[in-house]
């Protein structure tokens, strides 16, 4: 467990359950990393997922929302992260993870393997009965619209019903005609409301980085833990079959 010093004042929050403020983080801690489920952190808060391809800006999206520079790093080998890296942010009056899924979906590492090495840790989690406020979804704004393997994951999101939102990366790559086009069409396409419209998100320019905090703070306040008298509630009310690793 690695206690880092505290962020810049600039936007990095955290929000506890039920709470109807907003608690500036005062602490960040890289707690656990995990293969299997029974690596998964102990203590229940609520918990705020990424996910998107490998490459498309996960951890860069990461460091710029908790303000720093390598807190979540890339991996030199894209496609093959065997782990599900959380982050324990806690403010004065409550506290909440930031769980790092693997990408999915590199180009150069054989199906095979992709499927091996991302496949059952992204879908373990996302069935599982952890405290899931939002998922985060990240889809690189350059191209336009979803991948192939990004509307896999959107409909099999929207098929077990876990909540989420998208972020817009990269989008200082784009000038602000084309970014705005692209951002339209990314909502068009995914059919979000107004209010749950893709963020645009630039990690360079800082972009969409209070849009993002404030959505996830919106998650956050509006979550409601699970009861503890049924760990499998959700597994069971959807009738879903768990594939562990």
């Amino acid at each position: 467990m690695g206690h880092l010093p505290p962020p810049s004042d600039e936007v990095a929050r955290c929000s506890h359950s039920g709470s109807q403020g907003i608690v500036k983080i005062q602490q960040i801690e890289a707690v656990y990393r995990s293969r299997r489920p029974d690596d998964y952190p102990p203590e229940r808060l609520p918990e705020i997922a990424f996910l998107g391809r490998s490459n498309v800006g996960k951890s860069s999206l990461i460091n710029s929302l908790l303000g720093r520079k390598k807190l979540a790093a890339t991996s030199k080998s894209p496609g093959k992260t065997r782990e599900i890296a959380w982050y324990r942010l806690s403010g004065a009056t409550g506290a909440c993870f930031f769980v790092d899924l693997p990408g999915y979906g590199y180009a150069k590492v054989a199906r095979q393997i992709r499927e091996e090495l991302w496949a059952q840790l992204i879908d373990t989690y996302l069935l599982s009965d952890r405290p899931l406020a939002v998922a985060i979804q990240l889809l690189d704004i350059r191209r336009g619209k979803p991948t192939e393997l990004d509307e896999q994951m959107i409909h099999w999101l929207r098929e077990v019903r876990v909540p989420h939102i998208f972020a817009l990366t990269k989008s200082d790559k784009l000038k602000r005609g084309p970014r705005a086009q692209a951002a339209q069409e990314f909502a068009k396409i995914l059919g979000t409301s107004e209010e749950d419209a893709p963020v645009p998100f630039s990690a360079v320019t800082a972009e969409g980085k209070r849009e993002l905090w404030s959505l996830i703070d919106q998650r956050l306040s509006q979550y409601e833990q699970p009861s503890s008298n049924n760990d499998n509630a959700f597994i069971q009310k959807h009738g879903i079959e768990v594939r562990r690793a």
